[in-house]
């Protein structure tokens, strides 16, 4: 282990130096070259705070190679993770590459160390590059599938207090301030707000609506637009339909737990079958060959092996 360390040391101190030199000289251009102000960001990641000096280097360069079809999709998985306000979508793309190049780096340091590597090795070596490259993705789906998770708990507690206030008494929008006061933080409480906000701003509900459904792209929240929309059009009675979207929401939350439960046993057969079922097989044989020795029915050379 000693000798390993000494080898990859060097190697190591010098690679680090290099970052560290070339990332102070991009953040000193960074500097010269922007002064914006950035209030109206979220806080960002850390995998962006960690190369967000060559990140803002090469996002403009990026953003002119980037289609408007693949900047709209990588701009709606930010918006659904919630990080549309933290990084922007040439940014994200841009540190997709930017981790691939320190991936590459890793390797390259590794694989010219100069010391005997087995094929396994040097295919975890190079397992890194397509990891980093990726990296970001796996973070930003991980990001989606939380808030999702979030959005299913919290959104029919809304449509509850919703509906109770408008059963008082009060019109569309007061009631959704009320609701949203009640909720705790969180990605509906968040959404809602800014739904809130651009509505007494001026903007007309409907667009409105479908902005929040755009950029929480969440079957849910679709379904509830739709219905809220159609409501609207067609002369309805919003309480109603927000009372059948809370009936409804409950009872899908209820099927996907019904459904979380079926999965558990057969999730936690693996587990079993290689954890807990060969130490059951491991004593039962134990006490078995116990008993067959007793009996002196085992051979002679397995008796031998036993009193050894």
């Amino acid at each position: 282990m000693m000798g390993l360390l000494s080898q990859y040391f060097p190697v190591f101190l010098m690679a680090s130096a290099v970052g560290v030199g070339a990332y102070a000289l991009i953040s000193l251009i960074i500097k010269t070259r922007s002064k914006e102000k950035e209030d109206w960001r979220d806080p960002p990641p850390l995998i962006y705070k960690l190369f967000k000096p060559v990140v803002r280097l090469f996002a403009s360069e990026v953003r002119s190679m980037m289609s408007d079809r693949l900047y709209s999709k990588v701009n709606t998985k930010l918006s659904t993770g919630g990080m549309n306000y933290a990084i922007m979508a040439e940014e994200f793309y841009t540190l997709k590459f930017v981790c691939l190049a320190f991936a590459c780096l890793i390797s390259y340091s590794l694989f010219s160390s100069g010391s005997d590597q087995g094929s396994e090795v040097k295919l975890i070596i190079l397992a890194i590059m397509p990891i980093g490259f990726f990296y970001p993705d796996i973070w930003l789906n991980d990001k989606i599938t939380h808030r999702r998770a979030r959005v299913a708990k919290e959104f029919p507690f809304l449509l509850d207090l919703l509906v109770l206030s408008m059963r008082a008494g009060l019109n569309y929008s007061t009631s959704l301030g009320q609701a949203i006061s009640s909720l705790p933080d969180g990605p509906v409480k968040e959404e809602f707000g800014k739904l809130l906000r651009e509505i007494r701003a001026g903007k007309v509900r409907h667009e409105a609506l479908l902005g929040l459904a755009a950029r929480m792209n969440t079957k849910s929240i679709s379904n509830f637009v739709a219905a809220i929309n159609q409501a609207e059009e067609t002369g309805g009675e919003i309480v109603e339909v927000l009372t059948l979207q809370a009936e409804q929401r409950r009872s899908e939350r209820f099927n996907e737990a019904e459904e979380a439960a079926n999965k558990a046993p057969v999730k936690m057969l693996l587990p079993l079958v290689m954890f807990l079922f060969p130490i059951i097989f491991m004593l039962i044989g134990f006490v078995l060959i116990v008993k067959v020795a007793d009996s002196n029915l085992l051979p002679q050379f397995i008796m031998d092996l036993l009193a050894s």
